[in-house]
């Protein structure tokens, strides 16, 4: 029992250490990227199964990311990809960059994560293929409460999501929420959707439910289980079915597609 007992205080402890480690890799990652950003002082190329282009992270992003990897194949060289969470402009620079007639709408609610995509897209020249809404995207519209992390891409419009691993909330912000049935009518049909939502991903497809039935897009969910709890991947998979969907279960994302299972 004693043996027992040891080995448990022994896994604490290195889950401990593990856990503040990681706190001060991801504190000085972000720190780094937000100086960078502010002064705009280095710019680097950033590889990506889809592309590569250049931007302010300071580290190479998504350059082996297999979801990245299967929307490119599966778009065409024309076409409209919505991104939901584009964060600071990753998968929609490395969609855009090589194929000059695709378009890609972005809605990224955060406004200094917005701030940075612009940036990107700027250093970029993709302004006439990228647009970046500065919205959430959800089951209604309106304004709510988006919690800005500590480390910036698990803001979220779920306190408990913007605290995970070692991150605190850093402010509160009202921002604009919108359903994608009612942005759709002034947005070019989309061929694929991309949803990294953190946590919000039942919402963002039940908000879509006209757009889907009528458009039938690819529908690429990254799928949130760490620290978000096991309804979310229940409550996706719920929606995605409701709307008439299929899923296909990949390591850490789902391709869905139109049609029963």
């Amino acid at each position: 029992m004693t043996d027992v007992r040891e080995r448990l205080e022994g896994s604490v402890l290195e889950s401990r250490a593990f856990r503040a480690l990681r706190g001060v890799g991801y504190g000085a990652y972000y720190r780094l990227a937000a100086l960078n950003y502010d002064r705009e002082l280095v710019v680097r190329p950033n590889r990506t199964p889809a592309g590569t282009f250049r931007c302010y992270e300071p580290l190479n992003r998504h350059g082996d990311d297999r979801m990245l990897a299967e929307l490119e194949a599966c778009c065409g060289p024309s076409a409209v990809v919505y991104d939901v969470g584009a964060n600071v402009g990753i998968y929609a620079l490395a969609l855009a960059t090589g194929a000059p007639d695709r378009r890609i709408v972005a809605f990224e609610p955060a406004p200094r994560t917005a701030a940075r995509f612009g940036a990107n897209v700027r250093l970029n020249g993709l302004g006439d293929r990228i647009e970046l809404r500065r919205c959430g995207v959800g089951d209604g519209s309106g304004e709510r409460p988006f919690y800005v992390s500590t480390y910036p891409e698990l803001s979220a419009f779920d306190r408990d999501g913007a605290t995970r691993w070692e991150a605190s909330v850093a402010d509160v912000r009202s921002v604009p929420v919108r359903r994608l049935d009612e942005l759709a009518a002034a947005l070019p049909a989309p061929d694929a959707i991309k949803i990294d939502a953190e946590g919000a991903a039942p919402a963002v497809i039940s908000g879509a439910a006209d757009v889907l039935e009528r458009e039938e897009p690819t529908v690429l969910v990254e799928i949130h289980a760490d620290g978000l709890g096991d309804d979310v991947p229940a409550e996706t998979r719920t929606a995605l079915r409701d709307v008439g969907y299929r899923i296909d279960e990949r390591e850490g994302y789902w391709r869905c597609e139109p049609g029963a299972d």
